[in-house]
């Protein structure tokens, strides 16, 4: 979900934070095809988490095919990430798929700014195949992978409106998951929110780590 300037923003300003809470420690490996690069981060110099960033396309092609069009994140041609079977079904790309058993959690973000409150639920409905697609693909993987969504904003461009909090929770079924999930709204421009998101993620590992069950299932296929 890290594709509009709000959403880029959030990374950027985690990445490059170098403060008390956020601080980049090296730079992470990524899996052949450059898919799952990203930043060790050091977080309250109490935990050490690997962010692995997961873009669709160059900053270029993303800023121009996806300005005011968001559907085109759903585009193969478009997306690097996507792919269509000889079905005609949307997938994941192989490579990200087996990126999947070495994850303990997703992060999610979304850019909750719209031009008006008539594109929630267009905008939603985009939101939820994102994500149907990722945990479609995580399935074959026997996780319990606790799910954070971040709902980003940015006052100072002055948009219109901002998808709720319920709207996003309603809309991306968020109820129905047997995965621990949370919302949690962040002010990307001075990272108001984020800590608490992130708070709560680090919670739900460090409980499903005294669990024996998370050690023998971690990363086992169905």
């Amino acid at each position: 979900g890290i594709e509009s300037a709000n959403t880029k923003l959030l990374v950027h300003n985690i990445v490059n934070a170098m403060s008390s809470t956020f601080d980049g420690v090296e730079f992470i490996k990524s899996l052949p095809g450059c898919i799952g690069s990203g930043v060790r981060i050091n977080y309250k110099h109490m935990y050490n988490f690997d962010l692995l960033c997961l873009y669709s396309n160059s900053e270029s092609i993303r800023e121009s095919a996806y300005c005011k069009q968001s559907v085109a994140r759903l585009n193969p041609e478009l997306n690097r990430m996507l792919m269509i079977e000889t079905t005609g079904q949307l997938l994941i790309q192989p490579s990200i798929v087996n990126l999947f058993p070495t994850l303990h959690a997703i992060v999610f973000a979304v850019d909750t700014a719209i031009d008006s409150s008539e594109k929630v639920e267009d905008e939603v409905g985009i939101m939820r195949k994102e994500l149907g697609l990722m945990l479609e693909s995580m399935s074959n993987v026997n996780l319990l992978t606790p799910l954070l969504v971040l709902a980003c904003r940015n006052d100072s461009l002055g948009s219109n409106s901002f998808i709720s909090l319920q709207d996003i929770i309603e809309g991306l079924d968020l109820k129905s998951m047997i995965n621990p999930w949370g919302v949690f709204e962040v002010n990307c421009e001075n990272m108001i929110g984020a800590e608490k998101g992130l708070d709560w993620l680090l919670y739900h590992l460090t409980k499903e780590r005294r669990e024996l069950s998370y050690h023998r299932m971690q990363g086992q296929g169905i």
